[in-house]
């Protein structure tokens, strides 16, 4: 795991995404970008660098983010989140960040063996977090399930006619011990905005990754509190959304954490750089960093 002196170095980039950027031939280390955003998958390497990971461990790995960690891998920033899951033999990508051709690069560099993933989890329909799902078929042997929330489910079958997707409502069991915290519903710029956040419950308690946290990263805590009330939460990563929030609202929000029982804390993405300065003040050695190629191991 990473404390809060290994890789805090962090620059927001945010870039705006153009459909046209995928409508041409771009090469990706052994892949191949073709017309229309299809994917060739030429050669991947087992263990293509001194990154990769074994199945028997769980841990989470950032590989998409605006926020660039310090771990010497060739990754690329881009604006959005995705990070790859490994938990109970179980492997699965939480978003897919804005651009497939980073998603694939990241992936391939880091060392990440997703031949056989078992699950697309997204938070939400924004393109930072959905425009990177095409990206999927170029590494992925399977074809997994991409579980959305309800609302969302149209818009991104639009998008992505092959996409086996499976809605959320409610809060949902995904595999033993993975759950989504089901639909959350927020008005986002004048416009409905549903997201749901991923769940795994461990032995040692509960580690929630959340996307943006539109509806509130307190109010998806106490949801998941509320689904495993007998279980302490271990941590809670991704984006808090508190980049237009004022110094007061944050350090609310950190103390109503505490309060809650959250033992530690990895905001990313979309959190905002005072936010992150105010946490890693308040949290200490409960403050973890886990930017754009970082691994949290549980």
């Amino acid at each position: 795991m990473r404390g809060k002196d290994d890789g805090c170095a962090r620059q927001c980039v945010y870039s705006k995404y153009r459909r046209g950027s995928m409508q041409k031939c771009v090469s990706v280390e052994n892949t191949v970008l073709l017309q229309d955003g299809v994917f060739m998958l030429l050669n991947v390497p087992h263990n293509p660098s001194p990154f990769s990971r074994k199945l028997a461990d769980n841990f989470i790995t950032v590989v998409y983010n605006n926020i660039p960690g310090d771990t010497g891998a060739d990754v690329r920033v881009g604006a959005g989140f995705s990070a790859f899951i490994a938990f109970k033999q179980r492997n699965i990508l939480f978003d897919v960040g804005a651009d497939a051709t980073v998603l694939v690069k990241n992936i391939v560099v880091l060392g990440i063996d997703i031949r056989r993933l078992d699950a697309v989890v997204i938070s939400h329909n924004h393109w930072d977090h959905v425009y990177g799902l095409p990206g999927i078929y170029a590494l992925a042997e399977s074809d997994p399930d991409i579980y959305v929330t309800a609302s969302s489910k149209g818009a991104i079958l639009e998008q992505n006619p092959r996409a086996k997707v499976k809605p959320i409502d409610e809060p949902m069991q995904i595999f033993p011990d993975v759950w989504s915290t089901g639909s959350m519903h927020v008005e986002y710029r004048n416009l409905p905005l549903s997201e749901q956040a991923i769940i795994l419950k461990n032995d040692d308690g509960i580690y929630v990754v959340t996307g943006c946290a539109h509806p509130g990263i307190v109010s998806i805590v106490e949801r998941v509190k509320q689904s495993f009330p007998k279980k302490s939460i271990a941590l809670v990563a991704g984006g808090f959304h508190l980049v237009n929030s004022t110094e007061q609202e944050i350090m609310d929000i950190s103390a109503k954490l505490k309060k809650i029982g959250v033992r530690r804390i990895a905001p990313s993405h979309c959190t905002g750089n005072m936010a992150i300065d105010i946490f890693e003040r308040e949290w200490g050695d409960r403050f973890h960093c886990l930017y754009l190629g970082h691994t949290y191991r549980f």
